[in-house]
């Protein structure tokens, strides 16, 4: 017995299937309430993959996914190395914590280099750093030293498994959906070039 995700969620034979998986999943820890908020979404995580797969758009969410999930990383190591930096005033803390938001996030892309990896006998994947065209200077350099504070507090083994990283040519002919060349806003002044 599966859900129909060509119905609703609460059509009978869907509410026949979720009530099998409440009854078999609640216990103490799980009540009956949070069960049914759980199946509710996953069925419509199911529901819509399968839209997505029947219109063919299923590779092109999972890149946007994938890059909106580096970028919410990117995100956080980038707020861990601001607060544990020791060279910064509080005040320059303060200042650059307002633009730590995932709009001021550069979009990194997947794009395969032409090298062999020696190990694995695969192409390397690299990621293309699309940096935002609006951003001041004084900002990626700030951003560009959390990211090799992040970076030095890695283990040896997450260094290892990071991708490389090449910054994209100002001339890259694409850059990847969700790539803002306007600033947000509600941006300061000097966090974006004179001309925006």
């Amino acid at each position: 017995m599966q859900w129909d995700t060509s119905s609703g969620f609460s059509s009978p034979e869907n509410m026949r299937v979720t009530s099998e998986i409440v009854t078999a999943c609640v216990n103490e820890k799980y009540p009956a309430s949070v069960v049914q908020k759980a199946t509710k979404k996953y069925f419509t995580t199911l529901k819509r993959r399968s839209r997505l797969q029947t219109n063919n758009k299923l590779p092109d969410a999972r890149k946007k996914q994938r890059r909106l999930q580096r970028k919410h990383h990117k995100l956080q190591n980038r707020k861990v190395a601001l607060s544990g930096s020791t060279t910064l005033t509080q005040e320059q803390k303060e200042k650059f914590s307002s633009i730590l938001r995932i709009e001021y996030m550069s979009s990194e892309e997947s794009a395969e280099e032409s090298g062999e990896d020696e190990h694995m006998g695969e192409r390397l994947k690299v990621l293309l750093i699309h940096t935002l065209p609006w951003r001041n200077p004084s900002v990626n350099e700030m951003f560009q030293s959390l990211d090799r504070k992040s970076a030095r507090k890695r283990t040896s083994r997450a260094a290892e498994m990071c991708r490389k990283r090449c910054r994209a040519s100002a001339t890259e002919p694409s850059s990847p959906s969700g790539f803002t060349a306007k600033p947000p806003p509600s941006c300061p002044a000097w966090a974006k070039v004179s001309d925006c």
